[in-house]
Protein backbone atom coordinates (compact mmCIF):
# COMPACT_ATOMS: atom_id res chain seq x y z
CA UNK A 1 0.00 0.00 0.00
CA UNK A 2 1.41 3.38 -1.01
CA UNK A 3 0.90 6.31 1.40
CA UNK A 4 -1.09 9.31 0.19
CA UNK A 5 1.40 12.16 0.10
CA UNK A 6 0.70 15.61 -1.32
CA UNK A 7 4.04 16.35 -2.98
CA UNK A 8 4.52 17.86 -6.41
CA UNK A 9 6.38 15.41 -8.63
CA UNK A 10 7.49 16.10 -12.17
CA UNK A 11 7.83 13.07 -14.42
CA UNK A 12 10.28 13.75 -17.24
CA UNK A 13 11.47 10.44 -18.65
CA UNK A 14 12.38 7.45 -16.50
CA UNK A 15 16.05 8.18 -15.92
CA UNK A 16 15.63 10.66 -13.07
CA UNK A 17 14.76 10.50 -9.37
CA UNK A 18 12.35 13.37 -8.71
CA UNK A 19 13.29 15.67 -5.85
CA UNK A 20 9.65 16.39 -5.09
CA UNK A 21 10.30 20.08 -5.81
CA UNK A 22 8.87 20.96 -9.21
CA UNK A 23 11.13 23.91 -10.01
CA UNK A 24 14.24 22.08 -8.83
CA UNK A 25 13.32 19.12 -11.01
CA UNK A 26 13.01 21.59 -13.87
CA UNK A 27 16.58 22.78 -13.27
CA UNK A 28 17.73 19.16 -13.30
CA UNK A 29 15.79 18.02 -16.34
CA UNK A 30 13.54 15.83 -14.20
CA UNK A 31 15.52 15.07 -11.05
CA UNK A 32 18.72 13.42 -9.82
CA UNK A 33 20.45 10.74 -11.91
CA UNK A 34 19.58 7.40 -10.26
CA UNK A 35 22.40 6.03 -8.12
CA UNK A 36 23.99 9.45 -7.60
CA UNK A 37 25.04 11.00 -4.29
CA UNK A 38 23.94 14.62 -4.04
CA UNK A 39 25.25 17.00 -1.38
CA UNK A 40 22.96 19.87 -0.35
CA UNK A 41 24.83 22.75 1.34
CA UNK A 42 23.44 25.79 3.12
CA UNK A 43 23.42 27.82 6.28
CA UNK A 44 20.90 27.63 9.14
CA UNK A 45 17.34 28.25 8.00
CA UNK A 46 18.07 27.72 4.31
CA UNK A 47 15.61 24.81 4.08
CA UNK A 48 17.95 21.81 3.83
CA UNK A 49 15.95 19.67 6.23
CA UNK A 50 12.70 20.60 4.49
CA UNK A 51 14.24 19.53 1.17
CA UNK A 52 15.40 16.25 2.73
CA UNK A 53 11.87 15.54 4.00
CA UNK A 54 10.24 16.62 0.73
CA UNK A 55 12.57 14.33 -1.22
CA UNK A 56 11.76 11.45 1.13
CA UNK A 57 8.01 12.08 0.91
CA UNK A 58 8.17 12.16 -2.89
CA UNK A 59 10.14 8.89 -3.00
CA UNK A 60 7.82 6.90 -0.72
CA UNK A 61 4.82 8.54 -2.39
CA UNK A 62 5.96 6.85 -5.61
CA UNK A 63 6.30 3.54 -3.74
CA UNK A 64 10.11 3.72 -3.66
CA UNK A 65 11.49 2.70 -0.24
CA UNK A 66 13.76 5.12 1.59
CA UNK A 67 16.13 5.15 4.57
CA UNK A 68 16.16 8.47 6.43
CA UNK A 69 19.08 9.09 8.80
CA UNK A 70 18.50 11.91 11.29
CA UNK A 71 21.69 13.00 13.06
CA UNK A 72 20.81 16.36 14.60
CA UNK A 73 17.16 17.10 15.29
CA UNK A 74 15.03 14.30 16.71
CA UNK A 75 13.08 12.46 14.04
CA UNK A 76 9.84 12.92 16.00
CA UNK A 77 10.21 16.67 15.49
CA UNK A 78 10.93 16.20 11.79
CA UNK A 79 7.83 14.04 11.38
CA UNK A 80 5.80 16.91 12.82
CA UNK A 81 7.42 19.27 10.30
CA UNK A 82 6.51 16.85 7.51
CA UNK A 83 2.92 16.51 8.73
CA UNK A 84 2.54 20.31 8.68
CA UNK A 85 3.38 20.22 4.95
CA UNK A 86 0.94 17.36 4.34
CA UNK A 87 3.53 14.56 4.14
CA UNK A 88 2.49 11.40 5.99
CA UNK A 89 5.80 9.83 6.94
CA UNK A 90 4.11 7.83 9.73
CA UNK A 91 1.99 6.13 7.09
CA UNK A 92 5.10 5.34 5.06
CA UNK A 93 6.71 3.79 8.15
CA UNK A 94 3.66 1.59 8.74
CA UNK A 95 3.60 0.57 5.08
CA UNK A 96 7.25 -0.52 5.22
CA UNK A 97 8.33 2.08 2.68
CA UNK A 98 10.43 4.08 5.13
CA UNK A 99 13.09 3.12 7.65
CA UNK A 100 14.23 5.81 10.09
CA UNK A 101 17.60 5.87 11.86
CA UNK A 102 17.56 8.46 14.65
CA UNK A 103 21.04 8.88 16.12
CA UNK A 104 23.28 11.23 18.07
CA UNK A 105 27.07 11.37 18.11
CA UNK A 106 27.92 11.74 21.81
CA UNK A 107 31.43 12.96 22.77
CA UNK A 108 33.24 10.71 25.26
CA UNK A 109 36.40 12.74 25.84
CA UNK A 110 38.94 14.15 23.40
CA UNK A 111 37.79 13.49 19.85
CA UNK A 112 36.16 10.15 20.74
CA UNK A 113 32.44 9.87 20.02
CA UNK A 114 29.83 7.14 20.28
CA UNK A 115 26.90 6.60 17.95
CA UNK A 116 23.83 6.47 20.20
CA UNK A 117 20.24 5.67 19.23
CA UNK A 118 18.24 8.69 20.34
CA UNK A 119 15.35 6.86 22.05
CA UNK A 120 16.80 3.60 23.35
CA UNK A 121 20.25 5.11 24.09
CA UNK A 122 21.83 1.96 22.66
CA UNK A 123 25.35 2.35 21.30
CA UNK A 124 25.87 1.28 17.68
CA UNK A 125 29.12 0.34 15.97
CA UNK A 126 28.88 2.53 12.87
CA UNK A 127 26.33 4.58 10.98
CA UNK A 128 27.41 2.92 7.71
CA UNK A 129 26.53 -0.53 9.06
CA UNK A 130 23.14 0.65 10.31
CA UNK A 131 22.35 2.27 6.94
CA UNK A 132 23.29 -0.91 5.08
CA UNK A 133 21.11 -3.08 7.33
CA UNK A 134 18.15 -0.70 7.07
CA UNK A 135 18.51 -0.47 3.29
CA UNK A 136 18.46 -4.26 3.05
CA UNK A 137 15.35 -4.52 5.25
CA UNK A 138 13.21 -2.18 3.14
CA UNK A 139 14.97 -2.77 -0.19
CA UNK A 140 15.75 0.93 -0.30
CA UNK A 141 16.10 2.92 -3.50
CA UNK A 142 16.91 6.15 -1.66
CA UNK A 143 19.05 7.18 1.30
CA UNK A 144 18.79 10.55 3.03
CA UNK A 145 21.29 11.78 5.64
CA UNK A 146 20.59 15.02 7.54
CA UNK A 147 23.17 16.40 8.26
CA UNK A 148 26.65 15.14 7.42
CA UNK A 149 28.04 17.86 9.70
CA UNK A 150 27.02 15.92 12.83
CA UNK A 151 29.41 13.11 11.89
CA UNK A 152 32.35 15.51 11.60
CA UNK A 153 31.76 18.20 14.22
CA UNK A 154 33.55 16.45 17.12
CA UNK A 155 36.59 15.49 15.01
CA UNK A 156 39.48 17.98 14.98
CA UNK A 157 41.79 16.13 12.57
CA UNK A 158 41.19 17.12 8.93
CA UNK A 159 42.60 13.77 7.85
CA UNK A 160 40.15 11.86 10.05
CA UNK A 161 37.28 14.01 8.78
CA UNK A 162 38.16 13.11 5.19
CA UNK A 163 38.30 9.44 6.19
CA UNK A 164 34.86 9.59 7.82
CA UNK A 165 33.39 11.27 4.73
CA UNK A 166 35.01 8.68 2.47
CA UNK A 167 33.62 5.81 4.57
CA UNK A 168 30.08 7.16 4.45
CA UNK A 169 30.13 7.93 0.75
CA UNK A 170 31.69 4.62 -0.26
CA UNK A 171 29.24 2.64 1.88
CA UNK A 172 26.31 4.59 0.44
CA UNK A 173 27.53 4.23 -3.14
CA UNK A 174 27.94 0.50 -2.65
CA UNK A 175 24.23 0.13 -1.92
CA UNK A 176 23.29 1.43 -5.39
CA UNK A 177 20.75 3.89 -4.00
CA UNK A 178 20.18 7.51 -4.94
CA UNK A 179 21.28 9.60 -1.95
CA UNK A 180 20.69 13.12 -0.66
CA UNK A 181 23.10 14.27 2.06
CA UNK A 182 22.82 17.69 3.69
CA UNK A 183 25.74 19.72 5.03
CA UNK A 184 25.84 22.91 7.12
CA UNK A 185 27.57 25.93 5.61
CA UNK A 186 28.43 27.38 2.21
CA UNK A 187 31.68 26.10 0.64
CA UNK A 188 34.46 28.64 0.03
CA UNK A 189 36.74 28.64 -2.99
CA UNK A 190 39.95 28.56 -0.92
CA UNK A 191 39.13 25.45 1.15
CA UNK A 192 39.20 21.72 0.39
CA UNK A 193 36.03 19.77 1.11
CA UNK A 194 36.35 16.07 0.33
CA UNK A 195 32.58 15.60 0.37
CA UNK A 196 32.24 18.01 -2.57
CA UNK A 197 34.69 16.01 -4.66
CA UNK A 198 33.18 12.66 -3.71
CA UNK A 199 29.62 13.78 -4.44
CA UNK A 200 28.12 13.35 -7.90
CA UNK A 201 26.18 16.55 -7.40
CA UNK A 202 26.35 19.64 -5.20
CA UNK A 203 23.39 21.97 -4.59
CA UNK A 204 23.86 25.24 -2.70
CA UNK A 205 20.95 26.88 -0.88
CA UNK A 206 21.70 30.45 0.15
CA UNK A 207 20.07 33.49 1.75
CA UNK A 208 21.31 36.88 0.52
CA UNK A 209 20.41 40.55 0.67
CA UNK A 210 20.06 41.81 -2.90
CA UNK A 211 18.97 45.38 -3.63
CA UNK A 212 17.79 45.69 -0.03
CA UNK A 213 15.63 42.57 -0.38
CA UNK A 214 16.10 39.22 1.33
CA UNK A 215 16.33 36.60 -1.42
CA UNK A 216 16.74 32.84 -1.13
CA UNK A 217 18.52 31.23 -4.05
CA UNK A 218 19.36 27.69 -5.03
CA UNK A 219 22.23 26.90 -7.37
CA UNK A 220 23.41 23.59 -8.83
CA UNK A 221 27.18 23.71 -8.45
CA UNK A 222 27.71 20.39 -10.23
CA UNK A 223 25.74 17.34 -11.34
CA UNK A 224 27.64 14.60 -13.11
CA UNK A 225 26.24 12.94 -16.21
CA UNK A 226 23.40 15.33 -17.06
CA UNK A 227 22.76 18.80 -18.44
CA UNK A 228 21.37 21.20 -15.85
CA UNK A 229 20.49 24.85 -15.27
CA UNK A 230 23.54 26.33 -13.53
CA UNK A 231 21.98 29.75 -12.91
CA UNK A 232 20.90 30.72 -9.37
CA UNK A 233 17.12 30.60 -9.02
CA UNK A 234 14.86 31.99 -6.32
CA UNK A 235 13.01 29.65 -4.00
CA UNK A 236 10.53 29.99 -1.16
CA UNK A 237 9.15 27.84 1.64
CA UNK A 238 5.38 27.54 1.14
CA UNK A 239 2.65 25.65 2.95
CA UNK A 240 3.32 22.71 0.62
CA UNK A 241 7.11 22.74 0.99
CA UNK A 242 9.86 24.24 -1.11
CA UNK A 243 9.05 25.91 -4.40
CA UNK A 244 11.76 26.92 -6.89
CA UNK A 245 11.01 29.62 -9.46
CA UNK A 246 13.17 28.10 -12.16
CA UNK A 247 11.80 30.13 -15.06
CA UNK A 248 12.30 33.54 -13.42
CA UNK A 249 15.42 35.67 -12.94
CA UNK A 250 16.69 36.13 -9.38
CA UNK A 251 15.77 39.83 -9.36
CA UNK A 252 12.43 40.92 -10.78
Amino acid sequence: MVSSLHVEVVTIGTDRASTGVQGLDGMLGGGFPPGSIVLVCGGPGAGKTILSLQYTAAAVGRGEPCVYVSLEEAMEKKKRYAKAFGWDLEGALKDGLLSVLDYQFVPRGGSTTELVERTSREIEFSVEQQIAEAALRVRAKHIVVDPLTSILIHESSSGKKRHLVYQLFEATRGLGCTALITSEGIPSDDAFYSEHFLSDGVIIMQKDLLSFRAVKTVRIDKMRGIDYDEQPRRYAVTGKGLRVFNTEPVLL
